[in-house]
């Protein structure tokens, strides 16, 4: 374990607590694939490689929404589209993942470093109602190719 600053945010460095919490999100696919974890005020990453601008900010973008929502709204509203998105929708894996507003909000907006800055209060709940379909880049993350509406 490993605690630095980078990139405007504190970063502890550990890899059981991502491996736990990609469990947690995604089950066994998320145990080998998750990279970083955002819980206000501490980005946790597997290693030092994912402290990169664009994770960090992916991950700020998570934070503000954490206050947003007062922490506890953050889980109800992943566990509600979860629930949405595999028993209804019936996704797979990383597809009900990539539908949640929060990641939506999130993987459309870490390229944009501003975002954060003119962002307006409460916009995770946009991604509410427009979801988009994401696709990840094999073998690029964090990446994702931003498709046509669901």
């Amino acid at each position: 374990m490993r605690i630095y600053r980078c990139h405007g945010s504190l970063v502890i460095e550990f890899r059981l607590i991502i491996q736990l919490t990609g469990f947690a999100m995604a089950r066994r696919n998320g145990y080998h694939s998750a990279k970083a974890a955002a819980f206000f005020p501490f980005v946790f990453v597997k290693s030092e490689e994912f402290a990169t601008p664009i994770f960090i900010n992916h991950e700020r973008i998570h934070f503000r929404q954490q206050i947003e929502t007062l922490f506890i709204g953050s889980w109800i509203l992943i566990l509600m589209e979860d629930i949405y998105s595999r028993v209804f929708l019936k996704l797979e894996l990383l597809d009900y993942y990539l539908y949640r507003a929060g990641e939506q909000e999130a993987y459309c907006n870490q390229h944009n470093f501003n975002y954060l800055k003119n962002r307006l209060w409460f916009s995770l709940f946009t991604y509410l109602r427009n979801k988009r379909k994401l696709t990840s880049i094999p073998n690029r993350p964090p990446e994702v190719i931003v498709g046509d509406l669901l």
